[in-house]
């Protein structure tokens, strides 16, 4: 696994904080993942079997690739975009993200670059939420059951991570005020990592 190595680590790892026993496994299966879990048992059609390897061996995103995906949706906070030039989205090693009103679990932070259909990427998950969640944010992780983090991008409170529960969307057509069925986790990326913990359950 690849240790985190944005800034906020050494600061997280002084206080004493889990933050440096965060890593991220990589996205999709390799191949010798794939054969392994067949030989156990589990089925995968063929093409789900090639989407898995094609992201487990995606190259990660360049400065390029990144700003074109800010000339789309708008400028990224740094923190963030230096996690997706490192790691292209992950699964935490540390999932536990304690709410004010709830404890919630990190599926995964979301792929910017991904194959077609690979449903923990950034686009897909657009695709599927976009006028379902606030225009000002963007989907970064997914937390179970529908719910997501975003990424606010917007004027004012640029950069600030919220929990956004599927549970509790809009019935409204549109939605891109609506923050009711959101609650603010952390200021920034590099915070929202700091409070991951491990999920004892």
């Amino acid at each position: 696994m690849m240790q985190l190595s944005i800034p906020v680590e050494q600061r997280c790892a002084e206080r004493g904080d889990n933050m440096s026993k965060l890593t991220f496994r990589k996205l999709g299966l390799s191949r010798d993942e794939i054969e392994a879990q067949a030989r156990a048992g589990k089925k995968f059609k063929e093409r789900a079997a090639q989407t898995w390897i094609a992201m487990h061996e995606m190259a990660k995103p360049d400065d390029s690739e990144i700003s074109n995906f800010e000339a789309m949706v708008g400028k990224l906070p740094q923190d963030f975009r230096q996690f997706l030039k490192d790691y292209n989205g992950g699964i935490p090693s540390l999932p536990l993200l304690k709410t004010h009103s709830n404890e919630r679990v990190i599926e995964a932070f979301l792929a910017l670059k991904a194959p077609k259909g690979f449903s923990d990427s950034i686009a897909y998950a657009i695709k599927i939420y976009g006028t379902r969640i606030p225009s000002s944010t963007i989907p970064i992780a997914s937390a179970g059951g529908g719910d997501l983090l975003l990424l606010y991008i917007g004027p004012g409170k640029f950069g600030e991570i919220l929990y956004w529960d599927h549970n509790l969307e809009s019935d409204e057509d549109n939605t891109s005020d609506y923050f009711d069925n959101t609650e603010l986790v952390a200021s920034s990326f590099s915070e929202l990592l700091g409070k991951l913990a491990p999920d004892i359950a």
